[in-house]
């Protein structure tokens, strides 16, 4: 298939997303179902070269930790959008698998919990990281050194 972009944002899609079948995509670089009504889990590498991934606007309920099996789309995955759904689940849980080339993390209105790690250093491409408006606790870790190019 060659299949690069899938977008179906801003539908009245509702149900759950088989991802089985976009494993498939070979050459799919950017999928978008934001703004639908869909639920379940979020599955971000859903093809071998994606890199870019919006899931916001749903009703998502957890996030399928990033696999580090799935090797090119952890080095290749950029963009990851899973705001303003209900992804309640543990911070650590999500950040500690994130793909080392992501370079903007968006996660914010949830319902994710618990703290953030100590360190991301081994996100040296990150440019913007937001998980505000969510249930986070704990200490600030000092991420001077993790983010130096925010």
């Amino acid at each position: 298939y060659e299949l690069k972009t899938l977008d179906l944002a801003e539908n009245k899609l509702t149900g759950t997303i088989e991802y089985r079948p976009l494993y498939n995509l070979r050459v799919l670089t950017r999928f978008d179902v934001s703004g639908n009504q869909l639920s379940g889990e979020v599955e971000t590498l859903v093809a071998p070269l994606l890199q870019y991934a919006d899931f916001s606007n749903n009703g998502f309920t957890s996030m399928r930790r990033f696999e580090k099996y799935k090797v090119r789309s952890f080095q290749t995955l950029r963009y990851c959008d899973v705001s303003n759904n209900a992804v309640q689940q543990d911070a650590i849980d999500i950040l500690e698998m994130i793909p080392p080339n992501i370079e903007e993390f968006i996660a914010s209105n949830n319902q994710i919990y618990g703290r953030l790690p100590a360190s991301l250093d081994n996100l040296s491409m990150l440019r913007q990281f937001e998980m505000a408006s969510n249930a986070l606790s704990g200490i600030l870790p000092d991420f001077t050194e993790s983010f130096a190019t925010l």
